[in-house]
């Protein structure tokens, strides 16, 4: 008897094979035939899934971006002091590029399409939370927690090209940098 996988398994298999053929091929170069046969299934499976490998490269910015946001909350939720949560919130987004900087170079350095705004919305609510939190508690002074989070997270995504994937010197430099602008935006003196 044949056992079938879960759906919430076979969808990540598609995500997985996607993701690796991406990375490897470049999006354009990667066919439906590539991801079906990597990740072991037919094309009607796929399309049970999603419409199209756009819809596949879709579903991947949204789970990179939501993988992002959730980091971000899980290193700034446990920290009380406000600047230092400030500092974690920029570690968070510097360590998440750094280990997936291959990822994220296919998934969004492409034609900027109305999904990969919309995936930018979950990293920046995360931001923006941290401003609206500090500001409520009074710890910040921050007129607009939300265009803060627009400026602070456009300074961490737009990295200098010698930050990308290593933890050289340039790196620490780039990830201090941003942690005295997120202070600085918040109204604390650095």
């Amino acid at each position: 008897m044949a056992r079938t996988k879960p759906a919430e398994q076979r969808r990540a298999d598609l995500l997985e094979a996607g993701r690796e053929l991406f990375i490897a091929k470049g999006v354009a170069a990667t066919s439906l035939d590539d991801i079906t046969s990597r990740a072991g299934v037919s094309k009607g499976l796929f399309y049970l899934y999603f419409r199209s490998k756009d819809d596949l490269l879709t579903a991947l910015q949204d789970q990179f971006s939501t993988d992002l946001a959730d980091r971000i909350r899980a290193a700034t939720d446990p920290v009380t002091d406000w600047p230092a949560k400030l500092d974690a919130c920029v570690k968070a987004i510097f360590d998440s590029y750094r280990e997936h900087d291959d990822l994220h170079e296919v998934l969004f350095h492409r034609d900027v399409l109305a999904s990969h705004r919309a995936t930018h919305a979950l990293v920046l609510n995360a931001i923006s939370d941290v401003f609206a939190s500090g500001k409520a508690a009074g710890a910040f002074d921050v007129e607009d927690p939300e265009a803060t989070a627009v400026l602070c997270w456009a300074s961490t995504h737009g990295f200098d090209p010698d930050f990308h994937g290593d933890a050289a010197p340039a790196g620490a430099r780039l990830i201090r940098a941003a942690q005295q602008l997120f202070r600085r935006a918040a109204g604390i003196p650095t």
